[in-house]
């Protein structure tokens, strides 16, 4: 397993991260005991950074890791996130009401099982009093109830805000081959100002996987919102990622490694990009990504995949 520094930070991350959101149990079910399972077989295979947030299955995200962590804890960085809360009628929003940084976090860390977190990050940037959310966040970094403050899904100006008032080290954002939003604003900021990044989303739900034969169905009553989530699920996007994918299933073939090691080593190859984070529900899974880890793309190999998305998609 590679492993990089976390923006001005001293957390040496592995590059393949594991991402829990599918353990909340509301993205098509969890088995808890699998996921617990897989946790660790992660950790086995290299990885050391898990990141979770309350949002996910409210609350039953942190509860696994944290009972998968239990006497483990020295040898795990843990990521969670602050700023949004449900309420009575099921619509999450934005919690930045005075002290409400400090009370997720309580939340969190008794769920988790744990009296500090490594990297804490707020969600969303959907709210206006940036200086007393982040003040409040700097003073339980000082407290050393978290050991750094991070954001996610913010652009580079509410960055620059939010850091007049708390160190930041990192950003969470979403990229993979299939969507590159941040390339040209967003990872050229990091980069310029060591702002280190764990991309989300990094093989596009599992499409990158290469597992679909056809553009799939999910059933979002059922719990699986990838249909709605990710567009390159539909039918009129299908053909142009049925191709992207055909490309790394090549590359990969030729390296003797599963289509998923490539899909996530593109998003590695990228400057600016610190980890990625990947899901797994399997401790097969777990294993086959951390495993991502442990190889790069060449020069070549990344231009060969630039040239077809250039071909496909622009």
């Amino acid at each position: 397993m590679i492993y990089r520094k976390l923006g001005n930070s001293d957390l040496n991350c592995s590059v393949v991260a594991l991402g829990t959101w599918g353990m909340g149990g509301t993205w098509g079910g969890a088995d808890d005991e699998q996921s617990i399972a897989a946790i660790h077989a992660g950790l086995k295979a290299g990885i050391n950074l898990i990141d979770t947030a309350p949002p996910y299955g409210d609350g039953h995200s942190e509860e696994v890791v944290g009972r998968a962590i239990k006497g483990i804890r020295d040898k795990v960085i843990l990521a969670t996130k602050c700023g949004n809360y449900r309420e009575a009628d099921g619509i999450r929003r934005p919690d930045i009401l005075p002290g409400a940084f400090r009370r997720q976090l309580e939340g969190s860390l008794k769920r988790l099982g744990i009296d500090y977190v490594d990297l804490y990050q707020v969600h969303w940037p959907h709210f206006t009093n940036m200086e007393m959310g982040f003040k409040e966040l700097n003073a339980l970094r000082e407290e050393g109830l978290i050991r750094y403050a991070g954001v996610s899904n913010f652009d580079g100006a509410q960055i620059d805000v939010c850091s007049q008032f708390c160190p930041i080290v990192s950003l969470q954002p979403p990229y993979s081959l299939l969507d590159r939003r941040i390339d040209e604003e967003i990872l050229p900021y990091c980069l310029k100002n060591n702002i280190g990044t764990l991309t989300y989303g990094s093989i596009g739900g599992g499409v990158l996987a290469g597992k679909y034969a056809g553009p799939p169905t999910f059933d979002n009553n059922g719990g699986d919102p990838r249909g709605e989530f990710y567009d390159f699920y539909s039918k009129e996007a299908w053909p142009k990622t049925a191709a992207m994918v055909d490309v790394l299933r090549q590359i990969a073939a030729e390296r003797g490694r599963p289509t998923v090691q490539a899909a996530i080593n593109w998003v590695l190859k990228q400057p600016g990009v610190t980890v990625a984070l990947v899901g797994a529900r399997t401790p097969e899974q777990a294993i086959m990504n951390a495993a991502a880890g442990d190889w790069e793309l060449s020069g070549a190999e990344n231009e060969r995949i630039q040239a077809a998305y250039e071909a496909i998609f622009v």
